[in-house]
């Protein structure tokens, strides 16, 4: 039969190769996610026995954020989903399944009742493509067959045959994506078990257990080096499972970009070399930031490329301000936002104040700034982020933000 490799959730297995004709999943995973696993297979008397052997596990709410930096967001996997159907029918196959219809099935499903294990041990000695295991496997399952089926008047085998087709070619990141959505799913572990083919030398352990790549990573540009190192320690701090996603320049060595003026023409520069990294670029929500920000958003976008600045939030709306009209409540989102801000206040003894430094003539704004910001970096810099001392709910409001701004650009 050859050496296989599985990837599922729970139960249901959604991709799965055999010998080196397999497709690579170490993007779901961290290397640390390495574990005893279970393995089904048939012995001679043709019983199911169960083995412990090294593989993949992660909660698969823990895996739906990785897919979603991966680029399998609800909103693109439509798109995936549709662009098959049409490649499809310019084949003359009829995918009777519309995407709507695909989704509520995936997000409604008691995956638990489904175990396409069982089958997969019982194939001969060839094996069979993915296609044919959804179609013997997947779709006879009394959770799928009976909403797939009511959904057409068509023949049952013609509809099986074409679905086999579609299936055959489906990425298993739509099926997994949207089993995501399905709370009867997301406490389920996703497995991927690959030590078959390891073991027997098809593959290298190093070829499946290894971290991101630099493709597949996010490097973070910001205005100054605290601007990283905050945003840094907040990801690996609250964000572990995704925190290998992102990467940020040394600041041990002369952090190259400071200062708004710089990172607008850093930004400028990579627009036009087409440069192919990930990047994402944050501007300060201050007044000079903003100038910056409008001016580079106007530019011709490009798919790997955000530039984005920091968000409003509620609680900037009244803060105390120095000025030339003295001491006042005002609203400071747009003017004086700073990386800083989003720290917990209370962490230094004083009441957090904003002093107005410059007047910006084009835009008839003051520029701000967080007195004695230092402190609050130097508190943050000790604090422990996990343990309810430092009060993180400004920073989650940050990085749920530039996330969300990301995965929606």
């Amino acid at each position: 039969m050859g050496s296989m490799i599985s990837l599922g959730v729970g139960t249901m297995e959604i991709d799965w190769g055999k010998n080196n004709c397999i497709n690579y999943h170490s993007a779901l995973f961290q290397p640390e996610d390495v574990k005893q696993i279970p393995y089904y297979y048939v012995d001679d008397e043709d019983s199911y026995i169960t083995e412990y052997k090294e593989g993949y596990s992660r909660k698969l709410s823990s895996v739906k954020q990785r897919l979603n930096l991966l680029g399998y967001t609800l909103k693109t996997i439509k798109t995936m989903y549709n662009e098959m159907v049409e490649e499809c029918e310019n084949h003359r196959l009829s995918v009777a399944l519309s995407y709507e219809n695909f989704s509520k099935l995936l997000k409604e499903i008691d995956v638990n009742k489904i175990n396409t294990l069982k089958y997969a041990v019982e194939y001969d000695e060839n094996g069979y493509d993915f296609g044919e295991f959804a179609r013997r496997c997947i779709l006879p399952e009394e959770e799928i067959h009976s909403k797939l089926f009511s959904e057409t008047d068509e023949d049952e085998y013609n509809v099986s045959y074409d679905l086999e087709v579609f299936f055959e070619n489906m990425d298993p990141y739509i099926i997994l994506r949207l089993l995501a959505e399905n709370p009867n799913a997301s406490d389920l572990d996703v497995y991927w078990s690959f030590a078959d083919v390891v073991e027997n030398g098809w593959v290298t352990r190093e070829e499946i257990v290894h971290p991101l790549s630099d493709s597949e990573k996010i490097i973070i540009v910001t205005e100054g080096s605290s601007d990283s190192y905050i945003i840094q320690k907040t990801i690996e701090s609250i964000y572990p499972d995704i925190s290998d996603f992102f990467k940020f320049i040394d600041m041990e060595k002369n952090y190259p970009f400071t200062g708004t003026g710089n990172l607008y023409n850093f930004c400028c520069g990579l627009m036009k070399l087409g440069v192919n990294n990930k990047i994402i670029v944050i501007f300060d929500n201050d007044t000079e930031g903003n100038e910056k920000y409008l001016k580079l958003v106007t530019m011709p976008k490009m798919d790997n490329f955000l530039i984005t600045k920091l968000p409003d939030f509620y609680l900037f709306e009244h803060i105390s301000t120095l000025g030339p009209q003295g001491e006042n409540i005002e609203n400071i989102n747009g003017t004086a936002v700073s990386i800083e801000c989003f720290l917990d206040f209370k962490s230094c003894n004083r009441k957090a104040k904003i002093r107005w430094t410059s007047y910006n003539d084009k835009l008839n704004k003051y520029q701000g700034a967080l007195v004695c910001k230092d402190d609050y970096i130097r508190a943050f810099k000790k604090a422990k982020l996990l343990n309810g001392t430092y009060d993180t709910t400004k920073l989650k409001f940050l990085i749920d933000y530039l996330l969300n701004e990301w995965i929606n650009r």
